[in-house]
Parts: C-alpha cells; sequence; structure tokens
C-alpha cells in the first residue's frame, strides 16, 4: 500500500491461513506480554525536538513487548507522533521516549496507544525477558 492506495501486491489475512480461528499475532514482530503499571507522557515538542518540562498527561501501560510498549491514557496522539514517558516500576523508574504507532479511541474517556520504544529499550527489554521466563508463552 503506497500513499493509502493498494498496489495489488498486499498480502491478505486470508492468505496467510486458511483456518477460521487464525490469530492476527502473526504479523507481530514479537509476543506482547501483559505488563500493568502506571505511567505519566507528554509529546515532544516537534519544532525544537525537545520534551515539555512536565508530563502533562496520565495512564498506564497494559502489555509490553521486545520493541514496544501498549498504553492506555487521558490523551491520545496520532502516529508517527514523538513522546516523552515515565515508567513506573516498583522497583524503578524508567524514562524513554518513543513513536506512536496506533492509535484507538474507545466511548469512554480512555485512549489507546501503541509505541515503538527509542531510547532506554535495554531496560525494557530486561523488564520484558523476565516476565517472559515467568509467563507460560504456548510455545
Amino acid at each position: 500500500m503506497e500513499n493509502g492506495h493498494s498496489n495489488g501486491k498486499e498480502i491478505k489475512l486470508g492468505q496467510l491461513t486458511q483456518e477460521s480461528d487464525a490469530n492476527i499475532n502473526v504479523l507481530r514482530r514479537s509476543t506482547r506480554l501483559p505488563y500493568y503499571m502506571r505511567l505519566k507522557y507528554s509529546l515532544i515538542n516537534i519544532n525544537s525536538g525537545e520534551e515539555n518540562d512536565a508530563h502533562l498527561f496520565s495512564g498506564f501501560t497494559f502489555n509490553i513487548s521486545e520493541h514496544g510498549i501498549g498504553m492506555e491514557g487521558t490523551k491520545g496522539f496520532p502516529p508517527n507522533f514523538k513522546i516523552n514517558a515515565t515508567l513506573y516500576t516498583g522497583a524503578k523508574t524508567i524514562n524513554f521516549e518513543g513513536i506512536i504507532k496506533w492509535l484507538y479511541h474507545s466511548n469512554s474517556e480512555k485512549w489507546y496507544m501503541g509505541i515503538e520504544i527509542s531510547s532506554r529499550r535495554d531496560e525494557l527489554k530486561e523488564i520484558y525477558t523476565a516476565l517472559s521466563e515467568t509467563c507460560n508463552l504456548g510455545l
């Protein structure tokens, strides 16, 4: 798909498997694990490339992967916007930056976003690795 138009070469989900209960996770780069922690976030100033002085919005993570975090918050931003966030893990606080990959707004006041982590990846990957060792991933 280029600029929203089909070139006829895209693979449709139905072409990937013949099973009626096919799981969309086959398209993901890594497995998501449930992960519920508090965070605060704000946009990175697009004009200057600097972060805002204060985290203006609050929310919670709902999952974590090797490359990103799923979060719900009080404000959503469109894909490709950059955010700065502070994750409160209980044991420590991790400040990180990320790029919004998808956005969903429910009928409630909640915004759901998929964030691809662009800084502090090692610390967040440690959390993912520790969780994956304690979870049964069904492999």
